[in-house]
Parts: structure tokens; C-alpha cells; sequence
């Protein structure tokens, strides 16, 4: 990014964070302030206090409930609870109702409240804001905020960096296509077969098969490969495991294995959700597994595979896969 480029950002980054923090200010200090609900009762101010201990002392003299009454009081500290009940005396005494007082006596008797004067705090000098006062929080804040959405950029810039190296590193690179029959299992058997396939990101009904035959052209079997299991997420299907399957003209059955993603592969439940289709194979690059019946073989390598790197599971689907397949008799 060029000089004037990078200005232009923090320009726009500049004028967006003031017209944030006014628009804020507006909205939330002016046209829709704060508005307290479901306050608890020892959030209530001192003069609101004292008309509930009141309230309390008068539903007490009735009901008698000593554990009622507490619960009324659940989470005042010790000083709340003086102060407001000293003050409520002091109240019924000013205005001569010593009944009302006596009976917010009674419950502090009750609940082992000490009704005697307790000095409020000291009041510290409090000295007249001046300009440089006032505008000491929203400088505070302005600059915090900007500190965050300049961490949060470059936090972004260093994050997509890593996941651009991510995805490149996904790429894993595939053996020579093509081996001979002697590289793959050295049993010097010509091959009867040898199939490459390969599977890309928006290939949602990819299903391949290929004829197994003799030289002279005689069927023996199939074998091939398709989509096992995705994630349902965007505009095409996730695929998270394939079926590679192996069909036997003689032995009338055919053997399957699924083939997952590292993801899939490590998570029990997903494997769970899969072991009916076929034995778990781990998808790997270069690691050879094998399908076999009474007289088919087929060899299976991974040659090329990348997964989806998104906000998906890593390592969790596939958007290319290039399989080889050679098959042999028994």
C-alpha cells in the first residue's frame, strides 16, 4: 500500500471514529438514554431505601415471618441495612408516628439490625469541573476507541496474511501420476486397471465408476468412487467424506470404505455416524489402502488433496481430491 493510500485509510478511519462517537452521543445520551429495569432493591437510592425498609416493617407486623422478611433484604450489606433502618426511624420519629417506628424496631430486633446512628461517609471537596475536566472522558474514550480499531485492522491484516499462508500450505503436492503396477506392489501382476479421479468444490452429484476387465476384454467388476457426507453450508455442498467401493463380479458383494477428512476422522461421533457405510480411512497423501475380494484387488492412493479454509472446522472438508485406483486380480 502506497503513502497516500495509507492516508486515505486512516483519514477515513479518523473522520468515521468522530462521527461515530457524536452519532453515539446523539442517540444514546440524548434521543435514547439508559433506562434501568429489574433493579434489585439494594441498587434503590437512600431516600427510596428507607421507604422499603418501611414497607417491609409494615408487611412484618401483619405475617409475623421472620425468614420472609430477610428475604426481602437479601443482598444489602450491613451498613445498607443500618443506615436505611436507622433513617426510617428517624422518619416515623419526626412525623410522631411512634407505632410506625416502633414496628421498623421490632423487625431490625428481628433480623439483628443495629438501629443506632451510623455516620455516613465524609464528603470529599468536590472542585467545579472546568473545560479540561469535561473533556477529560470522551478524549479518554475517543482515544481508546481508536486504539482498538487500530489493533482490530491490523489484527485483520495479520489474520488474513496467516490464512492466505494457510490455504497455500493445504496445497499438498501429488506424487508423479502413473506409477507402474511394480511401484505400487511390487507383486509384478500386470494391472487390470489403473483410474485417476478427482473431485472439486461445487461438484455436488460427483459419483465415478470405472469397468474392471480382462485383457481380452472379459467383465470382472467396478469400482469407483462418490460423495459419502457434507456439510450443508453455502452455495454448494461441503463434502467432509467419500466412498470408494470395489464391486466383484464373482463374489457377487461389494466392499466399500469411506475415505474422510482429518476433521471427521478425529472426531468419534462423526466416524460413529459413518462406520455403517464402510471401514474409516484417514485421507492422506501417498498412504496406500487397499479394497479386496474373493478375486479382485484394488489399490487406493491419495494423490492430491486440499480442504476449505473458512470459518468452518479447519481441515474439515474437502475442495479438491485426485484419487488413483489400480486394480489387480487375486
Amino acid at each position: 500500500m502506497d503513502s497516500s493510500n495509507r492516508t486515505s485509510l486512516f483519514i477515513g478511519i479518523a473522520v468515521g471514529l468522530i462521527a461515530g462517537i457524536l452519532l453515539g452521543m446523539v442517540l444514546f445520551w440524548g434521543l435514547f438514554p439508559v433506562q434501568w429495569t429489574d433493579a434489585h432493591s439494594y441498587d434503590l437510592a437512600p431516600e427510596a431505601k428507607v421507604d422499603y425498609v418501611q414497607l417491609v416493617a409494615d408487611s412484618f407486623s401483619l405475617n409475623l415471618d421472620p425468614q420472609l422478611a430477610a428475604s426481602y433484604f437479601e443482598g444489602w450489606t450491613e451498613e445498607e441495612m443500618q443506615q436505611a433502618f436507622a433513617a426510617a426511624i428517624a422518619d416515623y420519629e419526626a412525623q410522631g408516628d411512634t407505632a410506625k417506628a416502633q414496628s421498623v424496631e421490632d423487625l431490625a430486633m428481628v433480623l439483628g439490625v443495629s438501629t443506632g446512628a451510623v455516620p455516613p461517609p465524609p464528603a470529599e471537596p468536590v472542585a467545579a469541573p472546568g473545560l479540561i475536566d469535561r473533556l477529560e472522558v470522551p478524549c479518554l474514550v475517543f482515544f481508546l476507541v481508536l486504539l482498538v480499531l487500530v489493533l482490530g485492522w491490523i489484527g485483520w491484516r495479520t489474520l488474513r496474511r496467516r490464512r492466505d499462508a494457510d490455504a497455500e500450505s493445504l496445497v499438498v503436492a501429488a506424487p508423479p501420476v502413473g506409477p507402474g503396477i511394480e511401484d505400487w506392489q511390487g507383486t509384478g501382476r500386470p494391472p487390470l486397471g489403473h483410474f485417476i479421479s478427482t473431485y472439486q468444490l461445487g461438484e455436488d452429484t460427483y459419483d465415478e465408476s470405472f469397468s474392471i476387465e480382462t485383457p481380452t476384454g472379459d467383465f470382472m467388476g467396478e469400482c469407483g468412487v462418490g460423495i459419502s457426507d457434507t456439510i450443508n453450508s453455502g452455495d454448494h455442498d461441503k463434502v467432509t467424506a467419500f466412498e470408494v467401493w470395489l464391486f466383484d463380479k464373482s463374489d457377487i458383494r461389494t466392499v466399500t470404505k469411506v475415505l474422510m477428512s482429518e476433521y471427521v476422522y478425529q472426531d468419534a461421533a462423526q466416524r460413529a455416524k459413518l462406520v455403517s457405510k464402510g471401514e474409516p480411512v484417514l485421507a492422506m497423501v501417498g498412504a496406500p489402502f487397499y479394497l479386496e475380494t474373493s478375486s479382485l484387488q484394488v489399490e487406493v492412493r491419495v494423490a492430491e488433496l486440499l480442504y476449505g479454509n473458512d470459518d468452518l472446522p479447519p481441515k474439515s472438508y474437502f475442495t479438491k481430491l485426485t484419487i488413483e485406483l489400480v486394480a489387480t486380480a487375486r
